[in-house]
């Protein structure tokens, strides 16, 4: 039975229950639920890599039970509360929900890799810059509705900007690992800066690599001659001179709220049908 399957049976017999003992609160319902998604979905991983993506970001890989998701998933993370420098009144540790940044193939292995890019504000993903290899978590999921299936998404473009990259870098290696040539796919990644660009290096070898793939960066704030990519925001303009014919592709969009507004006006202003835009927003 597959998990969102699990949930709606849960709720239901919940709702069932609590109507028989004239129990009619909402409340109850959704704590119940949650309480039972905690005892069902929950499994210790730990740190076994980590890398410095970006001055302000790290990946981290977390090795632990086979997990099955699909690409564009996320999970829950539960920072340890005497670890954290700040406290949850009851005790409990401090939860936070980040995209999964790598392939199926690596999940059904028992390894999910994460990125976590330091917030303004964001006590937990600044304490998670510093964390220790062997630190063990619990960690909740899959849970998401932003999925990629290469199996039937065949031409897709993906937009970004900042942390938002991290699904996208799920898909693209699951494209390259899987072997999906049948599948294209192009990516418009915005950052302030190149020193921002969160898996340069790894986006540009498969892209390389790989003739079914392609890589735009772009940047809003071009300091010199130097950069050799895009510069400024993405704008229906940009979109359009990039990815030419819009009306036959799949657009998924990952960032901060305000990015994904700007995105899904553009590509309305470009015609393409809401059914073929797909998002997901932070912050």
């Amino acid at each position: 039975m597959s998990f969102e399957l699990l949930v709606l049976v849960l709720m239901g017999f919940l709702a069932s229950f609590l109507r028989v003992f004239r129990v009619f609160s909402i409340k109850y319902i959704i704590e119940l639920v949650i309480f039972l998604i905690y005892m069902v979905q929950m499994s210790k991983y730990k740190v076994s890599k980590m890398t410095k993506e970006t001055p302000d970001t790290v990946s981290f890989v977390l090795f632990g039970e086979a997990m099955d998701f699909v690409c564009g998933q996320f999970v829950m993370v539960h920072y340890p509360a005497e670890l954290a420098e700040k406290k949850n009144e009851d005790g409990k540790p401090v939860k936070r929900a980040y995209s999964i940044a790598s392939s199926v193939a690596r999940g059904k292995k028992g390894e999910i890799e994460l990125c976590v890019k330091q917030m303004p504000g964001g006590w937990i993903s600044k304490l998670l810059q510093n964390i220790n290899l062997g630190q063990e978590f619990d960690v909740q999921g899959p849970f998401g509705k932003f999925l990629f299936k290469p199996e039937e998404d065949k031409d897709i473009v993906m937009l970004a900007a900042g942390s938002g990259i991290a699904p996208f870098n799920s898909f693209i290696e699951e494209i390259v690992l899987a072997g999906h040539k049948d599948v294209k796919a192009q990516l418009i990644f915005s950052n302030k800066t190149e020193s921002d660009i969160i898996y340069k290096e790894t986006f540009d070898k498969y892209a390389a690599q790989n003739e079914n793939i392609s890589v735009n960066y772009t940047l809003t704030r071009c300091s010199d001659d130097s950069w050799k990519g895009l510069c400024g925001r993405v704008d229906a303009k940009m979109l359009k001179e990039q990815c030419g014919a819009v009306e036959s592709k799949l657009f998924f969009i990952c960032g901060p709220l305000t990015f994904v507004k700007a995105m899904r006006s553009c590509l309305e202003e470009l015609g393409v049908l809401k059914e073929n835009v797909r998002f997901e927003s932070y912050g």
